[in-house]
């Protein structure tokens, strides 16, 4: 199974995510978007329908998937670029145009096994995505 990976689309830079972090609002988005329906004079209902251009959630979390300190960083650089346009690419080989979620906690992360000093690379250096 290959990796998910997101690209920043403005340099190219990759960071390759373990295909067992979990996109947990997949099955909770619709294409379709409905106002609310109104009852006309006659009780007869007006439900109004439209496609959705774009602003499917992808969220991403899991248990017990670590990733490198570096790649930490990395993301949690990459959500202090203003307007920064990513690449998501799913293991299963969907692709998405997408953006950190910058109102909410954009990236949350815990050392796994805390050293000093911490090395990016460091094997007992590692972080689990929340």
């Amino acid at each position: 199974m290959d990796d998910i990976v997101l690209t920043r689309l403005d340099t190219g830079a990759k960071v390759f995510l373990p295909p067992d972090i979990r996109w947990v609002d997949e099955y909770e988005w619709h294409a379709i978007a409905q106002a609310t329906p109104e009852r006309t004079l006659s009780g007869g209902q007006i439900i109004q329908q439209g496609i959705k251009k774009s602003g499917r959630p992808i969220t991403l979390s899991a248990d017990n998937v670590w990733l490198s300190l570096a790649d930490v960083r990395r993301l949690r650089d990459w959500t202090d670029v203003p307007e920064l346009k990513l690449q998501y690419a799913h293991y299963d080989g969907r692709v998405f145009n997408v953006a950190f979620c910058l109102h909410d906690t954009a990236l949350k992360a815990e050392p796994v096994a805390f050293t000093v000093p911490e090395l990016p690379e460091d094997i007992g250096t590692r972080w689990r995505l929340n």
